[in-house]
């Protein structure tokens, strides 16, 4: 039932699809022309194994230590020099791999459809510990403090440590039949984990015993169907400095102060997508294809850039001065930070960009659906 509804949804949002074309739904925009300020120059390209292709699995890469930490659907996981993508370090899983990796403690955490958890060492590969949970899992784990925390398409929120992979805890909550086929990623902030749910809730759940803290409203459900109540949050807490800030589909974006908990504002805008930030605005790439600043402070919009309208947009990630989106045509857009005009465009693949791109300073590592990756950086023209 998940994967039929994200195939109705995607094709609904966007027109043509990887999964297909609609003669009920209005086309995607038509690329605009512009006169480029900036070239995005390519520093290397790889394949990486295969792809994700149909399935939208969130197998972003990762990075620490100047290295990346990237996999592939059938378990293959690879570290690379950041700088030039040469392989550092290989392992073969044979595994059906749905999400990951996820860094922190010196391990790569990966999971798979059948809801298997496999620590890797960060610096060889070797395998330190595998555990389970109780289904598949689609989301990044996270870890912190010791603590690897596992959220699953059930709902359910699993915690292990991460020295030998015991289970700590459990939180279990009730979620819809219906929903959209994902998971918010769990995000570890102190003492407490961040979760989102398919219910349109925001919890805080103690770190240490899986109590939970607190929980907040995103968004609230409305309309007679099944589908027009999708509410998920399915997109991770963004932490900033003054505020987190939650999204939910068909609902809202939200800030909620760090001190306090009081809700410093909101906004009717609907993304599964992740938010990116910087000092002065959050970027969000909403359902329809449009990209907004909005200020960090207020929630007001700063720019919106609505000539991508229906092309399936990635996340919005900042690198340098611009904003960087992908669409489903395996185009990579970058946005000037201060008004959202086109700075430059290139092509990755002819295979769709869903993952978020991942940034490191002016650098920006873009991964297609079929196991393309590569770096790119803006330049002077």
């Amino acid at each position: 039932m998940k994967r039929f509804l994200l195939v109705v949804l995607l094709t609904g949002l966007g027109g043509c699809s990887w999964f297909g074309s609609s003669s009920n739904v209005e086309p995607p925009a038509e690329l605009v022309d512009f006169k480029p300020a900036m070239k995005a120059q390519e520093l290397w390209s790889r394949d990486i194994g295969k792809g994700p292709g149909e399935r939208f699995l969130r197998l972003t890469p990762a990075e620490q230590g100047n290295t990346l930490y990237v996999i592939d659907r059938r378990g293959r996981v690879q570290a690379l020099d950041a700088g030039k993508g040469d392989e550092r370090w290989r392992v073969d899983l044979d595994l059906d791999v749905s999400a990951g990796p996820g860094l922190g403690d010196d391990l790569v955490v990966v999971a798979t459809r059948k809801g298997q958890v496999v620590a890797l060492d960060r610096h060889d590969g070797k395998e330190r510990w595998r555990a389970s949970v109780t289904s598949e899992v689609l989301a990044p784990p996270a870890i912190g403090d010791g603590v690897v925390i596992v959220q699953s398409v059930d709902g359910r929120v699993a915690a292990f440590a991460a020295a030998t992979g015991k289970r700590l805890w459990l939180f279990e909550r009730s979620e819809p039949a219906l929903s959209l086929r994902g998971t918010s990623t769990p995000v570890v902030v102190g003492d407490a984990v961040l979760a989102g749910f398919a219910s349109g809730k925001l919890a805080a759940l103690n770190l240490s015993d899986g109590r939970q803290l607190w929980e907040i409203p995103v968004a609230e459900p409305h309309g007679r169907t099944e589908i027009e109540r999708l509410i998920d949050v399915e997109t991770p807490v963004l932490v900033t400095a003054r505020a987190l800030i939650a999204a939910a589909y068909q609902g809202r974006i939200v800030a909620v102060s760090l001190e306090n908990g009081r809700l410093l504002w909101s906004r009717e805008i609907s993304t599964y997508s992740a938010l990116s930030a910087d000092a002065d605005n959050v970027y969000v790439s909403d359902a329809r294809g449009a990209v907004y600043a909005l200020d960090l402070r207020s929630g007001a919009t700063v720019w919106k850039q609505d000539q991508l309208h229906g092309r399936q947009l990635s996340a919005p990630m900042v690198t340098g001065q611009a904003v960087a989106v992908g669409d489903f045509d395996g185009y990579i857009h970058w946005l000037a930070r201060d008004d959202g005009r086109f700075l430059a465009r290139t092509r990755i693949a002819s295979a769709a960009v869903l993952v978020p791109p991942l940034a490191d300073g002016a650098t920006l590592y873009v991964e297609a659906q079929n196991g393309e990756l590569a770096a790119y950086r803006l330049e002077s023209r």
